[in-house]
């Protein structure tokens, strides 16, 4: 039987259980529920089994809805990068144009470093790639960032270094999405990077460990 979630007291109840307005579900039994809210319902309980599968129930129906928000970020990403719209492809390279210039005196400062190559595809419009190639260390990365449509930006760090067949989920290890209002975060935090890099061999590891844990707690609200 189909179920959903009380948007009251959050347990996952069968539909004729529930009432929907708004696409939004409620107890029918108001009573019940406001128990439940209270704590007064023995199915409470963190033994309760009728609770545990709440939990779990609950868990699934959120976890359907969450992927299919991941899908459309994912569609949103490629119909930007392959430039299916003409005039999003001229909007993307028209909002990128302030980190390219930014990026462009990163690189000066850079100039004398034969390790790191700052790179700008005219042809992607949107998409700037600093690669650092370690002959003494055999480490090849890459930071790339990617423009997207309405004033949104990626940055992605991936190692080059494994076999050509591999997943690039394995390959990436730095990913995070910034809102066009804190673009400065983006100059800023590949700054951090290239130092983590450019300072001694033994503790990039711990650096860049991190410095990733502290980019993936810090939350953005999105754009108005």
């Amino acid at each position: 039987m189909e179920t959903n979630v009380c948007i009251y007291c959050h347990r996952t109840l069968d539909l004729n259980q529930l009432l929907e307005k708004a696409g939004k579900y409620r107890c029918k039994d108001e009573n019940s529920c406001l128990e439940y809210q209270n704590g007064t319902d023995p199915a409470d309980s963190a033994d309760s089994a009728d609770y545990i599968s709440a939990v779990v129930k609950s868990s699934l129906s959120e976890a359907a809805q969450r992927i299919a928000a991941y899908k459309e970020i994912k569609e949103d990403r490629t119909k930007s990068g392959s430039g299916e719209s003409g005039k999003a492809s001229q909007e993307s390279i028209a909002e990128f144009a302030w980190m390219k210039s930014v990026l462009d005196v990163l690189a000066a400062e850079y100039k004398d470093d034969q390790q790191w190559v700052f790179q700008y595809d005219e042809t992607k419009g949107s998409e700037y790639k600093i690669s650092l190639n370690d002959a003494d260390s055999r480490l090849h990365v890459t930071v790339k960032m990617d423009g997207i449509t309405g004033s949104s930006y990626w940055l992605t760090v991936a190692g080059e270094n494994a076999a050509a067949d591999a997943d690039p989920l394995y390959q990436e290890f730095i990913y995070k999405r910034y809102p066009g209002s804190q673009r400065e975060d983006v100059v800023k935090d590949v700054s951090v990077i290239l130092l983590a890099f450019a300072g001694e061999k033994d503790l990039r590891t711990a650096l860049l460990n991190e410095f990733r844990m502290e980019i993936e707690s810090r939350c953005y609200k999105s754009d108005e």
